[in-house]
C-alpha cells in the first residue's frame, strides 16, 4: 500500500526537492511530465531552492547531469527553472536492508542519526562501546531492534555523502518517488538530520 508522506500543497519560500523524476523511471510516475513540467514552472520563482536529486552515471551508470537537464527541458521544463536548480547524483540503497526489514522509519533515523553523530559511515564500524552507547541513548524508543537485526549480519546500512548535502537546507517540500524507496530514503535521512520537511503528494509516485 502507498503510504502517504505528510503532505505540503504550499512551496512559497520552501527548498523543493525532486527525488528520481528521470527518464529510467517514468513508467512507474503517476503524474505527467506536462503537469510536473508545468507546477516547476508556476512556482519556481516562489521558491527558495530547486533540488534535483537523481540516479545517475555516477552512482548506477545512468542518465548524466546534462542529459539530464536535457530531458527536462525537451518535457517542458523552462530553461531558466533548470539553469537555476542545483542537480545531485544521490545513489540509493543506504537504508534498505533496515527498510526492508520493515522497521519503523523513526527507528531507523535515529540510528541514522547516532552514527553520524558519532562520525561512522558504515555500521560494520559499530564496535561494542558504540552499541552500547547507542543502546543507552535509544533504550526507551528503540528498544534493540536495530542491534538485534545488524549485529550478526552481514549487511549493512551506511551515511550517504547525500546527508552532507541536505544539511544545509531547510523547509522543505518532497517530490518524486518511490514512496517507499529512495524517497522514503531522503525521507529519513531527514528525519535523522532533524529537518522539517512535508510532500507534495500529487507529485510522488
Amino acid at each position: 500500500m502507498k503510504r502517504q508522506l505528510i503532505e505540503s500543497t504550499e512551496v512559497f519560500g520552501k527548498t523543493l526537492i525532486s527525488v528520481d523524476v528521470q527518464p529510467e523511471y517514468a513508467t512507474y510516475m503517476g503524474f505527467s511530465m506536462d503537469s510536473y513540467s508545468t507546477f516547476l514552472n508556476e512556482n519556481y520563482g516562489d521558491l527558495r531552492d530547486l533540488i534535483f536529486l537523481y540516479n545517475g552515471q555516477e552512482t548506477l551508470d545512468m542518465i548524466t547531469e546534462h542529459e539530464y537537464m536535457e530531458w527536462l527541458l525537451s518535457n517542458g521544463v523552462e530553461e531558466q527553472v533548470v539553469d537555476g536548480a542545483r542537480f545531485y547524483d544521490k545513489g540509493y540503497a543506504f537504508f534498505r536492508y533496515c527498510m526492508d526489514s520493515y522497521l519503523d522509519k523513526d527507528v531507523i533515523a535515529n540510528f541514522i542519526r547516532f552514527m553520524y553523530q558519532n562520525d561512522i559511515r558504515d555500521s560494520r564500524d559499530m564496535d561494542r562501546d558504540a552499541w552500547t552507547k547507542y543502546l543507552r541513548q535509544y533504550r526507551r524508543t528503540d528498544k534493540r531492534e536495530i542491534y538485534d537485526l545488524l549485529k550478526v549480519s552481514s549487511d549493512c546500512v551506511h551515511i550517504p555523502d547525500l546527508m552532507d548535502f541536505l544539511k544545509h537546507y531547510d523547509n522543505i517540500a518532497l517530490t518524486g518517488g518511490g514512496v517507499n524507496e529512495c524517497l522514503k530514503e531522503v525521507e529519513i535521512a531527514l528525519i535523522a538530520l532533524r529537518k522539517k520537511y512535508g510532500a507534495v503528494n500529487e507529485f510522488t509516485y
